[in-house]
């Protein structure tokens, strides 16, 4: 009895090593201008309020006598890392010139 307790024991180990793991999708998090403002006051420039992840990449602006005003640029990785507690392996640029940030 024993025996077969422990073949069938050993048989639902082997079986459950040989299984595939699921898999896990990847983390994908879209930050907004006032969000990308966050971290461009933060890193940036401490008058920026609002940024935006152009095609030229990821601006910051304050406001200015005629409106909006570039103040700097920064890093759109170096920003993800900022707004995130989650891994990021990449950044893209988003609807709206928002920024996307992806992980594993």
């Amino acid at each position: 009895m024993k025996r077969r307790i422990l073949t069938v024991l050993a048989a639902g180990a082997i079986t459950a090593l040989a299984l595939p793991a699921p898999a896990q999708a990847a983390t994908t998090i879209t930050y907004g201008p006032l969000s990308i403002g966050g971290y461009c006051a933060a890193q940036v420039n401490s008058t920026a309020w609002i940024g935006f992840y152009e095609s030229t990449g990821l601006h910051c602006y304050a406001t200015g006598p005629n409106g909006l005003r570039n103040v700097g640029s920064g890093n759109p990785l170096a920003a993800c890392d900022h707004l995130s507690i989650a891994t990021i392996t990449s950044a893209s640029r988003g609807p709206s010139d928002s920024l996307v940030c992806t992980g594993p």
